[in-house]
């Protein structure tokens, strides 16, 4: 068995199931993949994007979910234009992250009190405990009755940032919605496929989930030819 988490509190054993589709042709599936539940969906990214350009077709835009955002290819082509969810900042009512100025050039973060702080990529800014105490918001920034507020700075801040200010705007938010194709698809796949690995071996599911594909992408063509007859 191998153990996969989608949060902290649900568990599923076995594999994970990663599609590519193309959404200029709505319906089509251009790649399939099949890994260990164990494996992060970030090692998924670049054996699908291989697929695709294997067909002879260079990718320009990307729509991820955000589990594969610390990929290979986000990080180290930069021409993509990428659209996914960022992480959500929200904090139990309290101050979230976004209340925070984060100067990703000086790298220092500074609260809505105004105290500023260094910051560094993936570590944990701690404020320090007698500045948050004597600080007429602390209500409304942290429940500690001892320590001062933490904040966890993103490994891909910049990137985070980034996605959530493209969030705000209608295009950005018009732009995910394109993702629901997507996750149609997904239910499509699973429908015939189920939720149940049907062979035992890596290698044997993914055989089958490409099985599924080609009737998946028969029915897609079909479709098309009948409408354009």
């Amino acid at each position: 068995m191998r153990h996969g988490r989608k949060s902290r509190s649900k568990r599923f054993d076995g594999y994970k199931r990663h599609v590519m589709n193309d959404l200029d042709i709505p319906g089509l599936i251009r790649g399939g993949l099949v890994t260990p539940a164990n494996v992060p969906e970030a090692e998924a990214a670049k054996p699908l994007i291989e697929q695709l350009e294997t067909q002879g077709d260079m990718l320009a835009e990307l729509h991820i979910d955000r589990g594969y955002l610390d990929s290979e290819p986000v990080r180290t082509r930069p021409e993509l234009k990428l659209v996914a969810k960022p992480f959500p900042v929200q904090n139990g009512g309290l101050f979230s992250k976004e209340e925070f100025v984060l100067d990703l050039e000086a790298m220092t973060i500074a609260c809505p009190g105004g105290v500023t702080m260094p910051m560094a990529l993936g570590k944990v800014v701690e404020f320090p405990a007698e500045r948050c105490a004597a600080c007429p918001m602390r209500a409304r920034c942290t429940t500690s009755a001892s320590a001062g507020r933490n904040v966890r700075i993103h490994e891909q801040e910049p990137l985070q940032a980034r996605l959530r200010a493209v969030q705000r705007t209608p295009q950005g938010r018009e732009s995910y919605r394109e993702r629901v194709a997507i996750e149609h698809q997904l239910a499509r796949i699973g429908m015939t496929q189920g939720i149940r690995a049907r062979y035992r071996g890596l290698q044997k599911n993914v055989f089958d989930l490409g099985r599924h594909i080609v009737v998946n992408n028969c029915y897609v063509l079909d479709g098309l030819w009948r409408e354009a007859a």
